[in-house]
C-alpha cells in the first residue's frame, strides 16, 4: 500500500488504517476500504505534486488488488459486495453496542464503534445506505463520542438502553400559572442547528469523526471481531475534535421531551419523576457540553 498521504489528504488514514489490519483478514473489505479512501480522495481534488504522486500510487495499488480478488465470491457482483460489507459492519456493529449496554464500555469499545462506522459508511460504494444503516451509521460515530468524552472526564460511560432517541408520545402538558425555563429546557432550546448536510458529501474532514446525531439502534447479538489496537489506531480518538461540536436538531427535541415530561410531573407535584426526565435531559446533551 502507499505510504502515509500527505497532510492534505490525511482525512482518508482512517480507510486505509481499516484496510492495512485487513490485508490478510479479510481482503475484499481491505479492498473497499482502500478503494473508498480513492473515491473521497479524488473528491477533494488535491492538486499538490504529493498529493497526485499519493493517489498514482493508491490507484496502481489497488489495481493489483482487484486483480487477486477476481475469485472471491464476495467479488464477483455489487449484491455479493454489499451483502458481505453490511455483514461485516454489522457484527462489529453489534459487539460494540452489547459491550456498550452490558456497562463494559472502555476505548477500545469506543473505537470499535468508530470502525463500525467507517465500515458502515463504506457500503455507500454501492449506493445510498438504507434507513436502518443510517441510523447505526450515525449511532457508532455518536457512541464513540460519547464514550471518549465520558473516559476524558473521568466519568463512567453510560450505557445504552435504545431509549436514547425513542419517539416522543404525545404529551398534554399542563401549564404553570407562572411559567418559568427549566435549566434543562433553556439548554435545549438555546442549542444551535447546524446547517442541513448533504447526503453524501464529496470527502469527510478529520473533525467529522464524530457526527453528532445519537439513534438508537435495533439489537444484534454478534460478536464483534477482535482488533489489536496499537497507539496509532488511538489516535483516531485522541485527535478528533470533541469540543466544537453543534447541536443537531434530534439532540435538541429530546432534550426538549425530557424537559416537557419534567414541567408535567411538577404539575402533579412528581418530584422524583421531574428529577429523572431532567438528569435525561441533561445527560443527553452533557456530550456536547463546551469547557
Amino acid at each position: 500500500m502507499a505510504a502515509q498521504p500527505p497532510e492534505e489528504l490525511r482525512f482518508v488514514n482512517p480507510y486505509l488504517q481499516r484496510a492495512r489490519e485487513l490485508h490478510t483478514h479479510d481482503p475484499v473489505i481491505a479492498y473497499y476500504c482502500q478503494f473508498y479512501a480513492v473515491k473521497l480522495a479524488l473528491g477533494k481534488d488535491a492538486r499538490s505534486p504529493a498529493a497526485e504522486e499519493f493517489l498514482i500510487q493508491l490507484v496502481e495499488d489497488l489495481e493489483g488488488r482487484k486483480a487477486a480478488l477476481a475469485h472471491e465470491p464476495a467479488f464477483q457482483d455489487d449484491a455479493a459486495g454489499r451483502a458481505h460489507l453490511e455483514r461485516f459492519a454489522l457484527r462489529i456493529f453489534g459487539g460494540a453496542d452489547d459491550e456498550d449496554r452490558a456497562g463494559r464500555a472502555t476505548k477500545t469499545t469506543a473505537l470499535n464503534f468508530l470502525a463500525a462506522s467507517i465500515f458502515i459508511e463504506l457500503v455507500r460504494v454501492f449506493g445510498d445506505l438504507p434507513p436502518a444503516l443510517e441510523e447505526k451509521l450515525r449511532y457508532a460515530k455518536w457512541k464513540a463520542r460519547e464514550i471518549t468524552l465520558a473516559l476524558k472526564e473521568g466519568r463512567t460511560p453510560t450505557p445504552g438502553t435504545g431509549e436514547e432517541m425513542s419517539p416522543a408520545p404525545a404529551v398534554v402538558v399542563i401549564p404553570p400559572v407562572e411559567p418559568a425555563p427549566t435549566p434543562a429546557a433553556t439548554i435545549a432550546s438555546a442549542a444551535p442547528s447546524p446547517p442541513a448536510a448533504a447526503a453524501h458529501p464529496a470527502a469527510p474532514s478529520p473533525t467529522n469523526l464524530f457526527p453528532t446525531v445519537p439513534v438508537p439502534p435495533a439489537r444484534h447479538r454478534h460478536p464483534a471481531r477482535a482488533y489489536d489496537w496499537d497507539d496509532e489506531d488511538f489516535s483516531d480518538l485522541d485527535d478528533a475534535d470533541v469540543d466544537d461540536t453543534e447541536v443537531d436538531p434530534e439532540v435538541v427535541q429530546v432534550a426538549e421531551k425530557h424537559a416537557r415530561y419534567a414541567l408535567s410531573s411538577l404539575q402533579f407535584e412528581d418530584v422524583t419523576s421531574a428529577l429523572e426526565n431532567l438528569q435525561k435531559a441533561i445527560d443527553v446533551l452533557r456530550p456536547y457540553a463546551r469547557s
